[in-house]
């Protein structure tokens, strides 16, 4: 007799609670997340260490999104996790930089030449291949560039003298 009672109990139940839940979603009341950009993440992460952007990655799983940004500065390496949504500094790592640290991100000829900006070699990235930036690196000369669009993972090589293409790769977006 109790099963009897409880059973419609429990279908009015959560008939209100998905009728109430549907009429906030149609209302637009539900907050809509928003990634924040990596010139956003950029910010944060000079704001935290006063140094040079050597690396930023946005990494994103069914639990997590997150940027990963390294930072040098003139004796050592940060590396920072920021939530990519609140802009949050969830973890901060350093070390002290090796002398082939530097050598691996800014190219040799830098004392003497001048090299383009990560927003520059994004640009000349783009007029190759569409869609959303997920990695930067600088390393050895060359911005490494990752772009998704959906169905497409691209991966552009830009000289960080010249902002020529040095090298493109397609590929199936995992």
């Amino acid at each position: 007799m109790k099963k009897m009672i409880m059973i419609p109990a429990l279908v009015i139940t959560l008939g209100v609670g998905a009728a109430i839940g549907s009429t906030t979603l149609l209302s637009g009341n539900a907050q809509e997340k928003k990634v924040l950009s990596m010139q956003e993440i950029e910010k944060k992460a000079l704001a935290v260490v006063d140094g040079t952007v050597a690396n930023i990655e946005f990494d994103q799983n069914q639990f997590s999104s997150i940027y990963e940004v390294e930072v040098y500065t003139d004796t050592e390496e940060y590396d920072l996790k920021f939530d990519a949504y609140s802009g949050k500094l969830l973890k901060q790592k350093k070390e002290r930089l090796d002398d082939d640290d530097w050598d691996d991100h800014i190219p040799a000829t830098t004392t003497t030449t001048k090299i383009i900006t990560k927003e520059q070699a994004i640009k000349t990235a783009q007029t190759k291949a569409k869609g959303k930036v997920t990695k930067i690196k600088l390393d050895d000369g060359v911005y490494e560039i990752e772009l998704k669009d959906g169905q497409y993972e691209y991966e552009v090589d830009v000289d960080a003298v010249s902002g020529n293409i040095i090298d493109f790769e397609q590929g199936f977006d995992d």
